[in-house]
């Protein structure tokens, strides 16, 4: 629709009276839903409208069911009188802000629907109050896991808020779902385990799939296989995997050196890129391309026939004669059709385009119109079609990844006129993602005989990839911001959903950087060197915890006592700067502009007489003269690129010396000379 109007309450009116206005307002907008033909049916095709990524040939729909256990129970209908005003809000919602997860919408309102029968006994949407949200709320967090009651959460607050905007309940107020956010910090105990053990691949998968990808010769097999390899050369997302053209590879000089890439569309906000393969992987995903446009031409060679011819039927050239006939024999249309026998005929029959049966000549013989037929593959193409993904200009002639239909399953014979998108749950299928199911589908793993080590089948999904790719990434030591760039993120705070590293291989990574680095210099080396306990025991105790800032990383141990800084980092021993770290470098210049420029009006006040700029200078000057000093040994040509700067504050006022004045106000003063001995070593002579 070109216009959308906000509803606005009338004043004066009571709720109901304003819920039966609000549906009134919304019922014209279902016009904009070509297959959903009557305001009365419960479930709604949105196929056309909405266009999810992968969705293969599955259906999009909308379905107004109640709420059980969880998700709907696919049988029984809302009730009367919620059922109206559910269709009437989500037109609404997604008339004013369209998503494709509008599932979320529809199971807020299953939820709200069930906690009023629970607690008024009826489901009239004027009678919802804070209670009934909470029972509403508490019903998400007893039917969903933690990510899905979450989002749902948010959704039922913002149905509260709607409510109450526009006046749809008898009394006003406020809700805020209390379902709190997952948290992926936890890196230790049983449940992070497991945790990572779901994310990540097996090492028996990672095994096999190479084998796979070495062995594959059946055109499903060579598919999957090859979108795996692509997947373990980049953290991709499997929705950008299927936006890749045919023409997707790019090859240029860099720095003198070639490289190699694909053309990306990130799915979740950044801008169109060229993702880079990784040299040792550039081999191996050229081959994965090459391979899946092998197994994919005849396919888009059937869509670009329709896009060029879109009212005729695509025939194989030994069967072109048929074009000319009014009626075909069942033979005739199984060979069009690529049926695997005659018998399979009666769908064309009990199809949403019917194919009607002629008894024709003489004999009687049972035939079918060429038109009829033509007319029934016509209406199967994909939705949307020629586009497979409008949005980004790309048509199913130009697709790396589509299929004819029937070519991935070796049950039934390939359709050599009909074509169809690969969808993720096939490849999840082909991946093991249903081999426990019963019966149980067969994937590449079982097909070659590849189990885990305790003989149980191999299961992946393709998200796993993305996940063990950032993993990697994390124990290399690549930047948050490189990694986010490398992943197609816009925001950095994504990374951490991504990083299964464990606390023990944290704790490695700055033991690495510490420990036995012959790049190490300064007060932390020197620190180290006169430590009276061996340097493995010193770097325990010293470096517990790490954790990553915005110009280097902190050491300090959270477990033992909060930061005493409040993030004031430049005046901290125990923060850590790497040399050679640019991006770092030049926020350590950008943050000495901001300190100088607040030096000096520190000082302008003090000039005025302004009460405590004078505390405000002494805090700025000392800032601007350890940010001097840090900057000049960051650009300094002299110093190893990778060395680790520690910069050291006389006047902080360490631990140790004050437990050296807790024991002379106790008077006990026969261990003030033994605390003085050790305080040069254990803090490099503050």
């Amino acid at each position: 629709m070109n216009k959308i109007i906000h509803f606005v309450p009338k004043d004066g009116a009571t709720a109901q009276s304003n819920i039966s206005n609000f549906i009134a307002a919304c019922r014209p907008l279902l016009a904009s839903y070509p297959k959903v033909h009557s305001w009365e049916m419960n479930d709604w095709d949105l196929d056309g409208v909405v266009r999810l990524v992968g969705r293969g040939t599955s259906r999009v729909a909308a379905v107004f069911n109640r709420f059980k256990n969880g998700p709907s129970d696919g049988q029984v209908p809302m009730s009367m009188p919620i059922l109206e005003f559910a269709k009437a809000y989500f037109l609404y919602r997604q008339a004013l802000r369209p998503t494709n997860a509008f599932h979320v919408r529809l199971v807020a309102v299953r939820a709200l629907e069930q906690a009023l029968l629970a607690t008024v006994g009826t489901s009239q949407v004027e009678l919802s109050t804070a209670a009934v949200f909470q029972v509403a709320d508490n019903l998400l967090r007893e039917n969903y896991g933690e990510g899905a009651s979450y989002r749902f959460g948010r959704e039922l607050t913002i149905l509260a808020g709607f409510l109450s905007e526009k006046r749809l309940v008898a009394v006003p107020f406020q809700f805020q779902s209390s379902i709190a956010r997952a948290q992926d910090r936890n890196r230790v105990g049983v449940e992070a385990d497991l945790d990572r053990k779901r994310k990540l691949p097996s090492e028996a998968a990672l095994e096999a799939l190479p084998q796979c990808f070495r062995y594959a010769t059946d055109p499903v097999d060579v598919m999957v296989s090859s979108v795996a390899a692509i997947l373990m050369a980049a953290p991709d997302r499997i929705s950008e995997v299927f936006k890749l053209p045919v023409d997707c590879e790019v090859e240029q000089q860099m720095d003198g050196k070639p490289c190699y890439g694909l053309r990306w569309w990130p799915s979740k906000g950044a801008e169109p890129m060229v993702k880079w393969i990784p040299q040792a992987m550039v081999d191996i995903v050229k081959e994965a391309i090459a391979r899946l446009r092998r197994v994919t031409q005849p396919a888009r060679d059937v869509a670009i026939w329709y896009e060029l011819n879109p009212t005729k039927l695509f025939i194989n050239p030994e069967l072109e004669g048929l074009r000319e006939k009014e009626y075909l024999s069942p033979n005739e249309v199984q060979a069009l059709l690529g049926l695997k026998q005659t018998g399979m005929l009666p769908i064309l029959g009990q199809s949403e385009h019917k194919v009607r049966s002629y008894n024709v000549g003489k004999s009687q013989r049972l035939c079918m119109k060429y038109a009829d037929v033509e007319q029934f593959v016509l209406s199967m193409l994909p939705s949307g079609f020629p586009y497979y993904n409008e949005a980004i200009d790309l048509k199913y002639g130009k697709a790396l990844l589509v299929f004819r239909h029937n070519e991935w399953n070796s049950g039934k014979a390939t359709s050599p006129c009909m074509i169809i998108p690969v969808g993720t749950n096939k490849i999840n299928d082909l991946l093991g993602a249903r081999a426990n199911c019963k019966p149980p589908v067969d994937s590449i793993f079982s097909k070659m005989g590849f189990t885990e080590q305790d003989g149980s089948p191999i299961q992946i999904t393709t998200h796993q990839f993305r996940h063990w790719l950032n993993t990697l990434a994390h124990r290399g030591g690549m930047s948050q911001l490189d990694i986010a760039k490398w992943s197609g993120r816009k925001d950095i705070r994504q990374n951490q959903a991504y990083d299964h590293m464990t606390g023990g291989e944290l704790l490695e990574m700055a033991r690495t950087l510490t420990q036995d680095d012959p790049r190490l210099f300064g007060s932390l080396a020197e620190l180290a060197a006169q430590a009276p306990v061996f340097r493995s025991e010193f770097m325990e105790l010293q470096f517990p915890t790490a954790h990553v800032t915005e110009i280097g990383f902190c050491i300090h141990d959270y477990t033992m006592l909060p930061c005493q800084k409040h993030r004031d980092c430049i005046n901290c021993t125990e923060h850590i700067c790497v040399k050679g770290d640019h991006q770092k470098t030049e926020r350590v210049r950008l943050q000495l502009e901001l300190a100088e420029e607040q030096l000096r009006r520190a000082e302008e006040a003090l000039a005025d007489g302004t009460y405590g700029s004078e505390r405000w200078r002494e805090h700025h000057q000392a800032s601007v003269k350890r940010l001097r000093e840090l900057f000049r040994v960051l650009v300094d040509p002299a110093i190893p690129e990778g060395a680790l700067i520690r910069t050291l504050n006389a006047d902080e006022f360490s631990p140790i010396q004050m437990a050296i004045q807790d024991r002379l106000g106790n008077s006990h003063l026969e261990v003030v000379d033994e605390l003085r001995g050790l305080l040069p070593a254990l803090s490099g002579g503050q």
